[in-house]
């Protein structure tokens, strides 16, 4: 290589890293932005501890003893739905009422 095709790849390559610096400068803004959003949205969706009694009073009604609640999580999704359809789509289970055949007496 040359001097001069020395200097066009050094000159490409610092165009490239100034590149970089700025995406790397436009990413770690974005992330900073998207962590305060997120430090809102938790402050927001704190759950109180009267709202922990009902809950542990539920999960106790249901188990029959006292238990302890570790962990609540807000859902964000399709939970219910998911279980409702996986429930109708099961073809494993067969009816309790057989249908009737046709002509038989």
């Amino acid at each position: 290589m040359t001097d001069k095709d020395m200097a066009s790849a050094d000159g490409a390559l610092a165009e490239q890293v100034a590149a970089l610096t700025e995406q790397v400068k436009a990413l770690t803004a974005r992330i900073a932005d998207l962590q305060k959003v997120a430090d809102q949205f938790t402050a927001e969706h704190e759950i109180d501890e009267e709202t922990m009694m009902v809950i542990s009073a539920a999960v106790a009604a249901v188990l029959g003893h006292k238990a302890k609640v570790k962990q609540v999580h807000f859902r964000h999704g399709s939970g219910w739905t998911t279980a409702g359809r996986m429930e109708v789509q099961d073809h494993s289970k067969r009816p309790l009422i057989r249908p009737a055949r046709i002509g038989a007496r």
